[in-house]
């Protein structure tokens, strides 16, 4: 099963709108789409039937700019307001692949996967409740926050959907601060131990495994959490552009063009 999986990121979510659009062009169809966080929303849709273009032209819309401050915190209702009209676009019913969506469970901090119609503007907003920045979000009695803090990149997620084949988006591979991904990998080791949780950012062999990412940070940490619009533009291009570093292969997966890009597995 072909697989497209979209990591976490905030802002800097519109690379994934230029990198679908590339991998669009080449053929590229998924039968699964993975994401948290910001990558939960650009998923849905995609899931849904999003086309690239559609999906940038979302990106570079000013209503597009939820990142609103008020007593401290991101105002989630600007947030809101955006998911409910993208799932109003984008229905459940519209669905061309399946689609499935992380979430962290509070106090706990378990995974929680959502999938297919399941998967409501409240999932998403669950999903991109940044721990300090939005408020978490109450499900059917149980407290959720962003999916992406202890998994940024759920590909454990997608192969135990049955994926076979992915085409993974990470975001953050180059990190904006190398401080918080050391504090945040070192949280995330103590979790699985805890937990006796396996490592979610790991695939096995027989997985296939191709990635996109940017070589350099596409910004500064506080740059996830606002919208630019010169800055929307510059990553929507740079993901279109690293997306088509992978050529097509036999119509249907992606394969990298030149051989040192490929990796059996992430960092």
């Amino acid at each position: 099963m072909r697989a497209l999986v979209l990591s976490a990121g905030g802002a800097f979510g519109a690379y994934q709108a230029g990198a679908w659009r590339s991998l669009e062009e080449r053929g590229f169809q998924p039968e699964l789409v993975v994401g948290t966080s910001i990558g939960a929303v650009n998923a849905t849709v995609v899931a849904r039937g999003c086309t690239g273009q559609r999906l940038e032209r979302w990106w570079r819309d000013p209503r597009s700019n939820v990142f609103r401050w008020s007593r401290g915190l991101l105002d989630a209702a600007s947030l809101a307001s955006r998911l409910d009209e993208l799932c109003r676009e984008f229905p459940a019913s519209a669905a061309k692949a399946r689609l499935l969506v992380t979430l962290t469970e509070l106090p706990g901090t378990r995974i929680r996967a959502v999938h297919d119609e399941q998967v409501t503007p409240r999932h998403l907003l669950a999903s991109c409740a940044v721990p300090l920045f939005y408020r978490p979000v109450k499900l059917d009695g149980r407290w959720y926050g962003d999916g992406g803090v202890f998994c940024r990149l759920p590909l454990a997620a997608a192969v135990e959907a049955g994926a076979t084949e992915i085409v993974a988006v990470d975001l953050l591979a180059a990190p904006p601060s190398l401080v918080a991904r050391g504090l945040l990998n070192a949280v995330s080791r103590v979790r699985r131990f805890l937990l006796a949780e396996p490592d979610l950012m790991q695939v096995p062999d027989r997985v296939r495994l191709w990635r996109v990412e940017p070589r350099r940070p596409l910004g500064k940490p506080w740059d996830m959490l606002r919208w630019n619009p010169a800055s929307i533009d510059r990553w929507i291009e740079q993901g279109y552009r690293d997306a088509a570093a992978l050529r097509a292969n036999q119509a249907s997966a992606a394969q990298p063009s030149n051989p040192s890009a490929e990796r059996a597995a992430p960092r």
